[in-house]
């Protein structure tokens, strides 16, 4: 499995007890050198914002993130832009607080996630949450959907964010972590450290061989 919240959704469909099993996640390597010299006011990029990072519809939680940024603003909290940046699958209202980029290359992608304040994460259905990950990568703090399962328990085990289930959290969370950027960056380097910890290649295949191993020995004749 990806993640322990993949393996209970499982565990709690199935008519009978599972066979072994063990949650594995995924590799990421470390992340590049930080993408200083990319110009992001060159894209409309302003120097304060948050980002999300993905496809832009609907199923991510897409139209909930922009409903929920614009009763950010309108409530009075720090002043932040919203940048997208993902294929779009949906209509993005114009709003000069919201800047769309579109499909962005590999160098401007790390450029985002280096420079942001935050990444927000809307997605109500994840197995395991790439984008958080990559982010984390970055020492990136995160502002996550409570609803998923998954996103919720990666923050929590990581303590590398907040999570959100409804406008007035998201307003309250976005506000904080503007407003406190040293535990915004403690958050990120958490977040950080979690991913150091537990989805480095070598950690990962530990995980592949030991989990190969024992079912190995479980198949194994008993001996005389």
């Amino acid at each position: 499995f990806l993640t322990p919240e993949e393996a209970e959704l499982v565990r709690g469909r199935v008519a009978r007890p599972l066979p072994p099993s063990c949650v594995i996640g995924c590799g990421v390597d470390p992340a590049p050198a930080r993408a200083a010299d990319v110009d992001l006011s060159a894209v409309g990029v302003s120097e304060s914002f948050i980002l999300y990072l993905g496809r832009i519809e609907p199923n991510k939680g897409c139209d909930t993130l922009l409903d929920y940024f614009s009763r950010y603003l309108a409530s009075g909290g720090p002043p932040v832009q919203l940048v997208m940046a993902g294929f779009p699958n949906m209509p993005i209202p114009p709003h000069p607080a919201i800047r769309p980029l579109g499909v962005v290359d590999d160098r401007l992608r790390e450029a985002l996630l280096a420079k942001a304040r935050l990444l927000v994460v809307p997605s109500p259905f994840e197995s395991l949450s790439m984008v958080l990950l990559e982010a984390w990568n970055q020492g990136l703090p995160a502002l996550v959907n409570g609803r998923c399962a998954v996103l919720h328990g990666q923050v929590v085990r990581a303590n590398g964010g907040l999570s959100y289930r409804y406008a007035s959290e998201f307003a309250a969370s976005l506000a904080y972590l503007l407003e406190h950027p040293d535990v915004a960056r403690r958050l990120g380097q958490q977040g950080l450290a979690y991913v150091e910890q537990e989805y480095r290649w070598p950690r990962v295949m530990e995980k592949v061989e030991g989990f190969l191993s024992e079912s190995v020995a479980r198949l194994a004749p008993p001996s005389a």
